[in-house]
């Protein structure tokens, strides 16, 4: 990852643990970090591991999100979304929550439920990461290719239920 985009994602996330702590605890921003699973193995498998290089990068999660509250992460029941976030959890000593990747509009409400005022990581795929943005937010994002890899949605949810997103671009 470069050093540039490494200090953007640092200044945004500690700008988010800042703004969300002096807030008052019932007026707190909902923090929604969604993440496409790091890289796959190229196998003939529905549920491919992780390579080498998905596995730095979901080690390089760790970092990345050091100075950020977790509240909770969550994965997609397949193998790559649940090893992708396995080092943020473990770190966090949080458990990983399962969620359908068919059922995303009812996921969302849910998340936004559940975890108002808190900070949510959610692991998926190249679809799945998108259309959740978009269910959360109301935005357009279209599908990831299957070579991309690199891209964060942050959706800050205000209290009165306004959405606020970041599209943010984390090369290795």
């Amino acid at each position: 990852m470069s050093l540039k985009y490494f200090l953007k994602l640092l200044l945004f996330s500690g700008f988010l643990s800042i703004f969300n702590s002096c807030q008052p605890t019932n007026e707190k921003l909902t923090s929604l970090i969604l993440i496409r699973h790091a890289e796959k193995m190229i196998a003939s498998s529905n549920d491919p591991q992780l390579s080498t290089k998905g596995w730095q990068r979901a080690n390089e999660l760790v970092h990345i999100f050091e100075a950020v509250d977790i509240d909770a992460v969550y994965a997609s029941p397949y193998r790559r979304a649940i090893d992708t976030a396995r080092p943020l959890a473990t770190a966090k000593q949080l458990e990983i929550l399962q969620y359908d990747p068919n059922k995303l509009v009812s996921f969302a409400q849910e998340i936004l439920k559940i975890h108002q005022g808190e900070t949510v990581v959610i692991i998926g795929h190249s679809n799945t990461t998108p259309q959740l943005t978009n269910a959360l937010a109301g935005t357009e994002y279209s599908d990831l290719e299957e070579t991309e890899y690199d891209w964060l949605y942050f959706v800050e949810m205000s209290p009165e239920g306004i959405p606020n997103v970041k599209k943010l671009q984390i090369q290795m």
